[in-house]
């Protein structure tokens, strides 16, 4: 009977979760962004859901069970407003991060919100799961609540901070540090303070500044009454993070929320034939120089990409550098492409070091393959990325705004030649690799799970739903706070009283009667 029992649950499981239609909104036109949720999209399709995908990025070419609605002419990448003279212009304090994150979502909310076609496809599908992405708008969680189908957040970077409070996730200011500043997590007192007062102000400028404009567009859009937007969030069912706690820190999490850093890297794929050559007769290593899909290298000053070469030239190292424009003149041990594959180049046993801007995806793949990195970062995530792996040993940290030829030449030559760097990012590869399933497999579980489940809303903790005081036991300190105070004050009261009455009797004059025979 048991036996019954358990088959029929299995199958009952199966077929709630076999060929599930999913809609994924992620039209943020970021490849960073993409390439770490993309894998799960094409392996969900191989499982024999239906995936309809909202994004900049469609497949090559038509695959089955997929269905595309490109955003890529409508939303212009990212790269065409980073250059690094932006950079120290707009993106130089927390504020003026956090606000471009919030302002650069935002217009992809209302380019999207309001597209008809979309609008018109939504209509007319039926969902059972919807994957978007938790970056600086919560706006295309409205169609979830309006399609009444749970979904699932992607987290693309480690944890942003107005990313907590809706699932319940403990953010404690005391020991972890926030995603804009890039202490380890044994900060100082002062560190402390800061920590804690911009944890505070970044939540309350992604209210004011995000979730308050989203909840107006989405009733302008939809031309009805909703809930606010922070209401919607707290239904999210899972949170899948792009971290791992061997290489950002370890903390606690709430079962909803499931780490699958590592999950774009696949398995090492053929190289084009030229790079290929070029690494297999490096006698003497190869460095690898790219800084993201995001910054064009092209944007940096011509006297500090000169500067690069010329260090270049005087090791016997190849270098492979990636660099957007053609006409670069490069020593002759210097190969430059406009792309790279990046993740198999580093793969390969002859490159010994790589030179990044603190990316996750690039600090993620040295760690993965056990390759020492010089940090060169700019701006946000990318300085604590860069000190997750310094402050471990892996590399050095360079300072863009004073990076000089001897210091850059000097901090090469440490990392190639000092073996501590390459044994250390080999233990940390050791811990990130070691888990149960890959990171793949692991967000493809819980996916379904959440599907098998209706949303899953046991994983959800009960803080989600409490209110402040009460998530602080403020009004339980204020009540035993009370009791204590008006325990002592009767306690006090009594004492006097009691000190009172005896001095009374102790000073109180004894009267005594003479009997009638005196």
């Amino acid at each position: 009977m048991r036996l019954l029992l358990a088959l029929s649950v299995t199958l009952t499981s199966i077929t709630l979760c076999w060929g599930a239609r999913i809609l994924a909104l992620l039209p943020v036109n970021s490849r960073s962004h993409f390439i770490v949720m993309e894998p799960l999209l094409l392996e969900l399709r191989k499982r024999g859901h239906h995936l309809t995908v909202v994004s900049s990025f469609p497949q090559k070419e038509p695959l089955q069970n997929l269905t595309d609605i490109d955003f890529s002419s409508q939303l212009p990448p990212p790269t065409n407003l980073f250059s690094i003279g932006i950079i120290r212009e707009k993106l130089r304090s927390m504020y003026s991060a956090a606000s471009f994150i919030i302002e650069f979502h935002l217009n992809v909310c209302n380019e999207v919100l309001r597209n008809k076609t979309v609008l018109n496809h939504l209509n007319r599908e039926k969902f059972d799961l919807v994957i978007g992405e938790i970056f600086g708008a919560d706006c295309f969680n409205y169609y979830a609540y309006k399609m009444k189908v749970p979904f699932i957040s992607w987290v693309s970077s480690t944890m942003l901070p107005w990313a907590s409070e809706r699932i319940g996730l403990p953010d404690n200011p005391s020991y972890i540090p926030n995603y804009f500043v890039n202490y380890s997590p044994e900060m100082t007192f002062f560190q402390r303070i800061f920590n804690t007062a911009s944890l505070y102000f970044i939540n309350t400028l992604y209210y004011y500044h995000s979730d308050l404009p989203v909840w107006r567009l989405a009733e302008n859009v939809f031309g009805e009454k909703l809930p606010p937007i922070e209401e919607i969030n707290r239904q999210t069912s899972l949170i899948l993070l792009n971290s791992h706690f061997s290489l950002s820190q370890s903390r606690p999490f709430t079962p909803n929320i499931i780490e699958v850093g590592g999950i774009h890297i696949g398995d090492v794929q053929p190289l084009p034939k030229d790079i290929k050559e070029f690494l297999d007769n490096a006698n003497n290593g190869v460095i690898l120089m790219s800084f993201g899909s995001l910054v064009k290298v092209s944007s940096l000053p011509p006297q500090l990409i000169r500067m690069f070469l010329d260090v270049f030239a005087s090791l016997p190292q190849r270098v492979i550098f990636k660099y957007e424009e053609d006409g670069l003149e490069v020593p002759s041990n210097v190969m430059y492409k406009h792309w790279l594959p990046q993740s198999d180049i580093i793969a390969h046993p002859n490159v010994r070091v790589l030179i990044s801007h603190g990316g996750l995806a690039s600090t993620t793949e040295a760690v993965h393959h056990a390759k020492p990195l010089i940090a060169i970062p700019f701006f946000a995530d990318q300085f604590k990325n860069a000190w997750n792996v310094i402050y471990r040993g892996g590399g050095i940290l360079l300072d863009f705004d004073s990076i000089s030829q001897n210091e850059f030449s000097q901090a090469l030559k440490a990392v190639l030649k000092n073996p501590d760097y390459t044994q250390n990012m080999r233990r940390l590869s050791q811990q990130f690799r070691d888990r149960p399933m890959t990171p793949l497999q692991t967000a493809v579980y819980w996916t379904e799970y959440v599907i098998r489940h209706q949303g899953a809303p046991h994983l959800r903790p009960a803080s989600v739903n409490l209110p402040l005081y009460q998530y602080l036991l403020l009004d339980v300190i204020a009540v035993l706070a009370t009791s204590l105070v008006a325990a002592l004050f009767i306690f006090y009261h009594v004492i006097k009283y009691t000190f009172k009455c005896a001095k009374i009797a102790l000073y109180t004059p004894r009267i005594t009667t003479k009997s009638k025979n005196e």
